[in-house]
């Protein structure tokens, strides 16, 4: 498991969190006022290509009634906070940034998750390490962004391998800063996530992935959604799903022809989107029973090991109120 500095930096980007919380406070732009047409407005926060958002941007996905506006933000304290604030109505997300924003407080829903992405992660390393598996890294160091499905994923594999955190060490490093480190040999291991690890792969050839990663962790990409679009664009978000839903399963039917819609809009080859969309979830699936299940006990995990500081129920996270807008068979 990680060190207790490691579970400390988690807990105050929590902390953080829950003060941006608090000034965003309940006010802010989530009224359904429609536009003289009868429009309303949706505002849409896009990802560097996980989920299925930079497609829907791509192809500027609207629907009749609702004008949807797409937006980038750097910071994800400050989206947290402009969604409480509902300055912002929708934004994808891992399935572990709801429950830490809930354990802060935050009031946001989501409506929609992707299907397991569990081929999506994988760990990197060099071709001449001789390391073939995670049990191979004993005495090693691992890079990864800690506070994501990647931390959740160490800490399984750890169990998985009977190993402890005095075996390996996990250094907390992210994008082109953890890929330099590998490359140097400042760590042993790196772990990345579609696009991102088929880009790596496909540009270092050097580099070479670990098997045995595969199926650890579900890496599950959500639509959230603002306490005030909630509760009062609810149709318009219903309008949106339907048509989302469609696209995510149409880009997973139709992955060559969806990475060449993103590729004007990102910094990546086509063999590298097309790889994304095939390796990706394949649409979203319901929130039913099923999946609360699922992710209670996940929740229940991220507070064992100290990713998150107070139990959450998903419940009050997670809806299927439009589970009926998804594609059918």
């Amino acid at each position: 498991m990680f060190t207790r500095s490691s579970r400390r930096a988690t807990i105050a980007a929590a902390t953080a969190l829950a003060a941006a919380l608090a000034v965003a406070g309940c006010g802010g732009g989530g009224d359904d006022a429609a536009a003289a047409d009868g429009t309303v407005s949706l505002t849409l926060v896009t990802t560097d290509l996980y989920g299925y958002t930079p497609l829907f941007e791509a192809k500027d996905l609207q629907v009749p009634g609702v004008k949807i506006t797409y937006r980038e933000f750097a910071s994800s304290v400050e989206l947290n906070s402009a969604m409480e604030a509902g300055q912002i109505d929708i934004s994808d997300t891992g399935d572990i940034g709801p429950i830490n924003a809930a354990a802060s407080g935050s009031r946001q829903k989501v409506i929609g998750c992707t299907k397991p992405n569990d081929q999506n992660i994988k760990y990197i390393v060099r071709r001449d390490s001789g390391i073939a598996s995670f049990a191979d890294l004993r005495g090693k160091r691992v890079g990864m962004p800690i506070r994501s499905n990647h931390g959740l994923l160490y800490e399984r594999l750890l169990k998985k391998n009977n190993l402890t955190d005095n075996d390996v060490k996990a250094v907390n490093i992210s994008g082109a800063d953890g890929v330099n480190a590998l490359v140097k040999g400042d760590i042993e291991a790196y772990s990345a996530n579609a696009p991102g690890s088929p880009d790596i792969l496909e540009r270092f050839p050097d580099l070479v992935e670990i098997d045995g990663i595969a199926g650890t962790v579900n890496n599950l990409y959500c639509l959230r959604v603002s306490p005030q679009a909630y509760e009062k664009k609810h149709e318009a978000l219903r309008a949106f799903f339907r048509v989302a839903a469609e696209t995510g399963l149409w880009a997973s039917q139709h992955p060559d022809e969806a990475a060449e819609l993103v590729k004007p809009h990102v910094d990546y080859s086509l063999a590298t989107l097309s790889t994304t969309f095939k390796i990706s979830g394949a649409g979203y699936q319901p929130i039913d029973d099923a999946f609360l299940v699922q992710q209670q006990a996940f929740a229940d995990e991220l507070l064992d090991v100290e990713f998150i500081d107070k139990p959450v129920d998903v419940k009050q996270i997670f809806v299927g109120d439009f589970n009926d807008e998804l594609p059918k068979g």
